[in-house]
């Protein structure tokens, strides 16, 4: 469990909608278009769960050319999946505008002040008070309402998936450099998109209960950002955006996508801890007999951990890290080199990461474990569980084993309806 933001507005603020983001914006180091129009449908990365933002590393339904992929190209065996018009779900109004959505934790008042002249303009004023009624929570208001664009058949990608899931892996540590988890990697097939947005989370606020007041200065039903404000007397994590709104719902409020998770076990690793200050190229030089792959994630921060079957030593007087390993040692012994970041960052809270080590488990021998939003989202739908439940491994596991199979095919175990 983290303190991050993300991990506690994702842990309250979970519904039918999917998976919620703490920064919904577009990656302005994107493309200008698109940055655009924001997420898409077929892009695969990471929630940063520093930050709650999404970053992309590429699109399989883009061909290998889209400007999207110029810096850094796309894995080796990339193949562009192609989708027709009709393969795409759109809502224009899923959430109405000024729609507020909070967890069980929270009860929201709004009022409204009659619309009055500003510059010779329409302006109105909303003031949402909210009681916080528990030791955590979240909130997120929707002044402009949401659209809600998905895939309609979203199992067409799994057989992609499987063929091409350890390439994504490897390109995303070997290629972009990023030091990402075994259970980080999602392919997105749906999200909620917003012209503007605030949001709030809160943790514990020292009391019982507590209070708090977002005030809103909007034009034409759109959110003036400069002139919106939260105030609270207790501790509260908020945000109000975007900063520039040109009125294209680009803001990823929630998405929903397959979560990928890559067996641990098929590493036999064990950790060692070092400090290193060299550049990627400079290490990679140091550590003859392993390759570069493992200096292949040692960029953008200065502590790491070492997994490695080897024994690392470090050099204080120079920085210099040396492994010592069995030259005659076989090919197990000497397998898989990884590192992370010290001090190690907490994954936010996902249901389907609860999931795909529950289908880990069952399957220890599979390669990776699959499971898309879909299938946590429709127990809630059903009623077998509410929203906060899904934070409860044990029950989450039990309702799972009544209404899905687990199937494996080709090394890959996921869930399968129950005919």
């Amino acid at each position: 469990m983290s303190n991050f933001p993300q991990d506690v507005y994702a842990r309250n603020l979970l519904s039918h909608r999917g998976y919620p983001l703490w920064t919904p914006e577009p990656n302005i180091e994107l493309p200008e278009g698109y940055q655009r129009e924001g997420l898409r449908i077929g892009d695969i990365g990471v929630v940063v769960p520093e930050d709650g933002s999404f970053d992309v590393f590429f699109n399989i339904t883009l061909p290998r050319e889209h400007p999207l992929h110029a810096p850094d190209g796309v894995p080796l065996n990339f193949t562009q999946v192609k989708l027709r018009r009709e393969d795409y779900r759109i809502v224009p109004d899923a959430e109405y505008p000024g729609r507020v959505i909070s967890s069980s934790s929270v009860e929201c008042t709004v009022s409204c002040v009659d619309p009055f002249d500003l510059n010779g303009k329409s302006h109105s004023l909303t003031d949402h008070q909210f009681s916080l009624c528990q030791n955590e929570g979240a909130m997120l208001i929707l002044p402009e309402g949401a659209q809600r664009h998905r895939l309609a058949k979203e199992l067409l990608l799994l057989d992609v998936i499987i063929e091409n899931a350890i390439d994504w892996y490897r390109f995303a540590r070997e290629q972009l450099y990023r030091n990402i988890r075994n259970d980080d990697l999602y392919l997105v097939t749906g999200f909620h998109k917003a012209c503007s947005w605030s949001l709030a989370s809160f943790k514990n606020t020292g009391a019982s209960s507590a209070r708090c007041k977002l005030v809103q200065l909007t034009n034409g039903g759109r959110i003036l950002t400069p002139h919106s404000i939260w105030e609270t007397a207790r501790p509260l994590e908020w945000r109000i955006g975007p900063r520039h709104s040109d009125g294209i719902p680009n803001q990823s409020v929630f998405i929903t996508g397959f979560k990928i998770a890559v067996n641990e076990e098929l590493l036999h690793l064990k950790r060692v801890t070092v400090k290193v200050a060299h550049s990627k190229r400079t290490l990679a030089s140091r550590l003859v007999g392993f390759g570069a792959s493992l200096a292949n994630v040692l960029v953008g921060v200065t502590s790491w951990e070492i997994h490695t079957p080897q024994t690392a030593t470090r050099d204080e007087s120079s920085d210099q890290l040396t492994i010592e390993h069995d030259e005659h040692a076989g090919e197990d012994e000497c397998a898989g080199i990884t590192v992370e970041r010290v001090p190690h960052v907490p994954q936010p809270f996902h249901p389907s990461d609860i999931i795909n080590r529950y289908l880990l488990t069952k399957e220890p021998s599979a390669m990776f474990a699959v499971t898309h939003d879909s299938q946590w989202i429709s127990l809630l739908e059903k009623g077998l569980l509410r929203p906060e439940e899904l934070k409860q491994v044990g029950r989450l596991e039990a309702i799972l084993s009544c209404e899905y199979h687990i199937v494996t095919k080709d090394g890959v175990v996921y869930l399968q309806n129950i005919e």
